[in-house]
């Protein structure tokens, strides 16, 4: 008999978020032991092969489209907020739980919608219980009340996809770890020179992504640099101002793969991110890394083989990696070089072996918890 496992996720499976791509990934690789269900806190209109369930959530709703002191009162009101949302949807909710072996939370307030299920997962995909929040105060508070099994009591694994993060938690609970990947088979580099340094950003238009920064330091730069970037979201009006900026908002994966290969510098300053899945696409297509100091020491290795930098995310400290990396790129842009960290990545944090990783985890918490 399969395993059922639903995956529960705060938007559709086709929003264009890193846990909503790492989800499908999980989907599509997943094992023949597992029946999966997604739950979504707001649908879309698609026919596919996914089983899906869509909820009306409230909640949802205000987190995907609020950020920064919104996007905190929203958190902060969560619990009764997806109690509503559980009233609103109770015939749905209730099957998930009579149906799921497990329930897997990518977002991990969409705790408040169940009851009492059987085996609850929460991942780092939405952040860990010391990390929770953007205040230290709360976060402390927090952690104080999950440590004495106040809140949060019916989680019985913790899935980590930073693997340093493992003696932290463990006061927490049981954890295991699966980092995120990449289809290594899709993201391969190509040997290529340009005239132009030609600088890319991949990922959500919000000021947390440090979207705007890049733009102001790209705006001191000379002519010898070019800018690309793919993504939406709030700060779309940011493109159209900018007639220098080559802009992309919805593309598909083999323009996706063309823009990458067609690049030099991958440039991610992220202040708010858990992983940062596109690094990894960029460093598999062997372009340089300058990405922000919040997210050491994930990348580490590759700062130490020289792929990759952190730098802070504001203006100069931007600018200031963008004026020295020709330098780098003496390196970089050598093709058996690129090779090397491509071939890295492969055995490293290829989806297909990760997901495999994953259900051979699930299906041993299954196992020890019948």
């Amino acid at each position: 008999m399969k395993i059922k496992i639903t995956f529960v996720i705060p938007a559709n499976i086709y929003f264009n978020g890193g846990i909503e791509k790492t989800i499908r990934k999980y989907i599509d690789y997943r094992n023949e032991n597992f029946d999966v269900t997604v739950l979504e806190g707001k649908g879309d209109n698609k026919n596919d092969n996914y089983n899906r369930v869509t909820i009306n959530s409230i909640y949802c709703n205000y987190i995907l489209k609020t950020s920064g002191f919104k996007n905190f009162l929203v958190r902060i009101l969560s619990p009764l907020l997806l109690k509503i949302d559980r009233i609103r949807n109770i015939k749905n909710i209730k099957y998930i739980e009579k149906n799921s072996d497990i329930i897997y939370l990518a977002n991990n307030d969409l705790y408040f919608l169940f009851k009492k299920p059987k085996i609850m997962i929460w991942s780092e995909h939405g952040n860990l219980p010391f990390n929770y929040t953007g205040l230290g105060f709360f976060n402390r508070i927090l952690s104080k009340l999950m440590l004495k099994k106040i809140i949060f009591r019916n989680i019985n694994y913790f899935h980590l996809i930073n693997c340093y993060y493992g003696k932290y938690i463990s006061p927490y609970g049981r954890y295991f770890c699966v980092p995120n990947g990449v289809d290594s088979d899709k993201f391969i580099p190509v040997d290529n020179k340009n005239k132009v340094i030609k600088l890319l950003f991949v990922g959500r238009l919000e000021k947390s992504k440090g979207i705007d920064k890049i733009i102001d330091a790209f705006n001191e730069l000379d002519d010898g640099y070019d800018l690309t970037i793919v993504g939406s979201g709030t700060m779309e009006y940011m493109m159209k101002e900018n007639n220098r900026i080559h802009y992309y908002k919805n593309i598909g994966i083999n323009e996706l793969t063309e823009i990458y290969n067609n690049s030099d510098v991958f440039i991610f300053p992220s202040m708010l991110e858990n992983f940062g899945l596109v690094i990894l696409e960029a460093l598999s297509s062997g372009l340089y890394v300058i990405t922000s100091n919040y997210m050491k020491p994930r990348f580490d290795y590759f700062e130490n083989m020289k792929y990759l930098e952190y730098t802070t995310p504001d203006k100069n400290g931007i600018k200031n990696a963008l004026e020295n990396v020709n330098k780098k790129l003496e390196y970089t842009d050598v093709y058996e070089n690129k090779l090397k960290i491509h071939e890295y990545i492969r055995e490293t944090y290829d989806w297909e072996n990760l997901a495999d990783s994953l259900y051979r985890e699930l299906k041993n918490i299954y196992e020890n918890n019948r």
